[in-house]
């Protein structure tokens, strides 16, 4: 991994996990519905996701390249939804299991292709699919519990997004990655014991 992409990988990630824990909460039963805070947090991220998934192609990170559009997709999707929702109107749950449902197919196949990622990636990437699944069969059937199942399954893969933006920044700050003047860490503290 090059410098480049650690910064863009603990941002996108970052990014996932504030809009996931923002839009989950009321899914989890916490909130009563997603508030202005949450609508326009998931517009700015996505828009941040949309600029770390080009850094990413850029860098060859395919992996992170294709989680960042797909998460910036999901949210800004979800974003004009909530700005066009008007209060007393609701799209029939069928139509809104579908939704979910073709969201979670994309992120079960790039689950699939997460295999040789580090476990933090692919457990993300599974907990977002089943996330969207159990969002899914809620609308579908009607059944709180699945709906309530989603999300806090969404709560816990924000907590996992949160934790792979982490081990970038953290894994960064103790690897010998050069700096600004191209010298390495090491160097520095050799020649300041000197």
């Amino acid at each position: 991994m090059n410098n480049k992409s650690v910064s863009t990988a603990t941002i996108g990630f970052m990014c996932l996990a504030l809009a996931g824990w923002m839009v989950s909460m009321p899914t989890a039963g916490w909130f009563g519905q997603v508030y202005p805070h949450g609508v326009a947090i998931t517009a700015a991220l996505a828009i941040l996701l949309t600029i770390m998934g080009i850094l990413t192609f850029v860098h060859g990170r395919t992996l992170d390249c294709i989680i960042f559009f797909g998460g910036a997709g999901l949210f800004w999707s979800g974003h004009l939804y909530g700005m066009a929702v008007e209060p007393g109107t609701a799209e029939p749950g069928s139509y809104g299991g579908w939704y979910f449902f073709v969201w979670a197919l994309f992120f079960a196949w790039v689950w699939l292709g997460s295999f040789k990622a580090e476990l933090q990636r692919m457990l993300f990437l599974l907990g977002l699919w089943l996330t969207l699944l159990a969002l899914a069969i809620g609308e579908w059937a009607g059944i709180h519990g699945f709906t309530l199942a989603g999300g806090y399954l969404g709560l816990i893969t924000s907590i996992l997004a949160a934790i792979t933006s982490a081990i970038e920044i953290i894994g960064y700050g103790r690897k010998e990655y050069p700096n600004e003047d191209s010298r390495t860490e090491s160097r520095v503290r050799t020649a300041a014991a000197q």
